[in-house]
């Protein structure tokens, strides 16, 4: 079997910038404050630097066996939680970045991590953020997928629209009807230097490593859940 998760650097950092360029246009056709905005964009742009914490300890080897797969998702599913803890220590201390990147991955029903939040309990920036990080995954490339168009997104993420805040899809519909896919960019050998700004955190693993922290609201069984059985969940694989 091989790897369900593939870890690249550059491809996060790609990854970071396309959903941080949709964060910023929805939220102002939500009409949010410019200052809000910009402070969305930032999230945006970060809500996935937990993952450099975890390349240390997931991808030392190139195949595994079925039984570590349980383990290594509960790992990956520790990110948002990294992610923030890194911004933390790094002197982030607004409220809303650090909100908005924790809670990313939490699903409007109530489905999500890492605390099960739902509805309204969900940070405004975090569902933003949940819709663009699941639209920017499924239209790249992934090692067991093609990409999809931005149409075959869009529907795909309406057949599983219970994981969205209505108003905020709504919106971010009229955002792709605009721009479509032309915000996803592919850093070349010439970004060397911001590459290696974010590198330098990945050797930077956390004391004691992941085991040091546990997802809020994650039942055992969850554990077992292989998260790219659906595609409205991708954005960690």
């Amino acid at each position: 079997m091989g790897r369900i998760v593939d870890y690249n650097l550059t491809e996060e950092l790609e990854h970071g910038i396309f959903v941080s360029c949709l964060v910023r246009d929805l939220a102002r056709e939500l009409n949010l404050d410019e200052p809000v905005v910009y402070r969305l964009t930032l999230a945006g742009l970060l809500h996935d630097i937990g993952k450099l914490r975890l390349a240390n300890y997931l991808y030392g080897t190139e195949k595994i066996v079925s039984p570590l797969v349980v383990e290594e998702m509960k790992y990956v599913r520790m990110h948002s939680m990294l992610s923030y803890d890194i911004l933390a220590e790094r002197g982030y201390d607004d409220p809303l970045i650090l909100e908005s990147v924790r809670y990313h991955h939490e699903n409007f029903d109530g489905s999500g991590y890492p605390a099960n939040l739902k509805g309204d309990e969900i940070p405004l920036g975090a569902r933003i953020i949940r819709v663009c990080d699941v639209f920017a995954a499924l239209t790249t490339d992934r090692p067991y997928r093609r990409r999809f168009d931005a149409d075959e997104a869009v529907r795909l993420m309406i057949d599983e629209i219970r994981h969205f805040d209505l108003k905020i899809f709504l919106a971010f519909e009229r955002v792709i009807h605009r721009t479509g896919t032309k915000y996803r960019v592919r850093i070349s050998a010439g970004d060397d230097e911001i590459i290696r700004l974010f590198g330098a955190e990945r050797e930077k693993a956390s004391e004691g490593g992941p085991e040091a922290y546990e997802a809020d609201g994650m039942e055992p069984d969850e554990e077992e859940r292989v998260l790219h059985e659906s595609d409205t969940a991708p954005s960690i694989i």
